[in-house]
């Protein structure tokens, strides 16, 4: 089972899952914010946080991951919460339509086909060398908006300690992978957000490569916000996703 942060009850969780180097802190202040009326479960993916000496890097083997924690776990109401790399492990795990998943939540999340990236960024993330500068250097791109001393600590140590493979993983292999034919059509009801200062996944993105791969979404556009939304406005996300879990899975 993957390490995990597992908060409040409810008949429903929330499987939360964190953004390319970071881990499940990023979760905190959303699920603070969430109440204990919600159960929030915050994952570690492999690699990352206090998996990093867990192997599995690939998007098919993160979702492997990931549906093995749910199911040793019993869960039987899952709302999945994907951010950024891990939103396309969320939809190639909802592919599998498991019995257990009643709607999305996917925060700026990469498409299920290869990503756009430039050749810049993929320069940077290959050769990132875990240094606290360039862990600063790492999420200062990242947002729009100042984040708490906390969180910025928080995700900038994320960084630091993450696993050298796992961060090669992505820009190497994991960007590029295709599953979009696989994932096809998701008639999952399924609630976007982004930022339209997003420097990575920003609205056209979602527009022209993530939106077709559901059935009827709601995309969400945040003004004057960039790509770590669950830590630049955790109390304004919660919101959202408690008004559409409501709507969606019944609390």
């Amino acid at each position: 089972m993957l390490p995990l942060m597992d908060q409040g009850q409810g008949e429903t969780a929330l499987v939360m899952m964190h953004f390319f180097g970071n881990s499940h802190r990023e979760w905190r202040e959303v699920i603070d914010h969430l109440g204990p009326n919600h159960r929030c479960i915050a994952l570690d993916l492999p690699g990352f946080g206090d998996a990093t000496d867990r192997d599995g890097f690939d998007t098919r083997a993160m979702a492997d991951q990931v549906e093995q924690t749910i199911e040793e776990m019993g869960l039987e109401r899952v709302v999945l919460v994907g951010h950024s790399f891990s939103g396309k492990v969320a939809m190639v795990l909802a592919a599998r339509r498991p019995a257990w998943l009643v709607s999305m939540v996917l925060v700026a999340p990469a498409p299920a086909g290869p990503q756009p990236v430039s050749d810049e960024e993929r320069e940077f993330q290959q050769a990132f060398d875990h240094s606290r500068e360039q862990a600063e250097s790492f999420i200062d791109g990242a947002i729009a908006q100042p984040l708490s001393p906390a969180r910025y600590q928080d995700a900038v140590e994320d960084a630091m300690r993450a696993s050298h493979a796992a961060w090669q993983a992505w820009p190497r292999h994991g960007s590029r992978e295709d599953f979009s034919a696989e994932v096809g059509v998701l008639d999952y009801p399924a609630l976007i957000v982004v930022g339209d200062r997003d420097p990575s996944l920003p609205p056209d993105t979602q527009r022209a490569l993530v939106l077709g791969q559901f059935a009827s979404p709601r995309l969400e556009i945040i003004p004057d916000h960039g790509h770590l939304l669950p830590m630049e406005m955790p109390q304004a996300l919660a919101s959202l996703i408690d008004d559409f879990v409501q709507c969606t899975a019944g609390g």
